[in-house]
């Protein structure tokens, strides 16, 4: 295998603080009766999947091409729903509209895939404008319903963006300037970049974990509160 240990912590870390993001997100959902926020954390299973789909193209020293592939897909639609999820959150009208983007987006998709000899590596701008939508509509959400999430949660989300960029500039110089056959092959600079990815996850996981504590907390308070009284 090509990634050492320190990176494959990282990469663990990463899946793990994203898993524990969708728990607490169905929990907070839960506690303050907001049912799109549980439907908002079950559309971030297929980047979960899609991560646990690197980790098999890892164990398989990066020769396992399908398993590339399935997470670029799994990827793709774990924007759109994102998107799709943070749009029907928003007051009005168009928000009863917003699941229509999901199967066009996947019209659109397959559509790319069909048509481009790129294979599932064609998904990556349509991806990559999706979740800037996803970006979008989530400070959107947030300025409508405070409660819905934590500026913590919001500023993991957007953090990610800086992984996107750091990768990038890694790959560029593990490949372009090192020769060498992919960034895995660059295990520091790999799980330098990953560590983002974590940093991202653990922010989004914590920004939670702070809203349902100060719901506990409060729901502390008023008990001793009437006793006072």
């Amino acid at each position: 295998m090509l990634l050492s240990l320190p990176t494959w912590i990282i990469h663990l870390l990463t899946v793990s603080e994203w898993t524990a993001a969708m728990v607490l997100l169905d929990r907070y959902g839960r506690a303050i009766d907001r049912r799109p926020l549980r439907v908002f954390a079950l559309c971030m299973l297929p980047h979960l999947l899609g991560g646990l789909a690197i980790l098999v193209f890892h164990v398989s020293g990066d020769r396992w091409d399908s398993s590339l592939v399935a997470a670029r897909a799994l990827t793709f639609l774990g924007s759109l729903l994102l998107l799709a999820a943070t749009l029907s959150m928003l007051p009005g009208r168009s928000a009863r509209m917003a699941w229509l983007l999901v199967p066009a987006g996947l019209a659109w998709g397959l559509f790319r895939v069909a048509t481009s000899t790129d294979g599932a590596s064609a998904l990556l701008p349509g991806t990559n404008a999706l979740y800037l939508g996803f970006l979008v509509a989530l400070l959107f959400a947030y300025r409508a319903d405070r409660r819905l999430f934590s500026p913590l949660t919001l500023f993991g989300f957007w953090f990610l963006l800086v992984f996107v960029v750091v990768t990038l500039f890694s790959t560029q110089i593990a490949v372009e300037r090192w020769g060498l056959p992919s960034l895995s092959h660059a295990d520091a600079l790999h799980g330098g970049s990953e560590a983002l990815l974590s940093l991202s996850n653990l922010m989004i996981a914590l920004g939670v974990a702070k809203r349902l504590n100060s719901l506990k907390r409060a729901a502390g308070e008023c008990p001793a509160q009437a006793r006072a009284e």
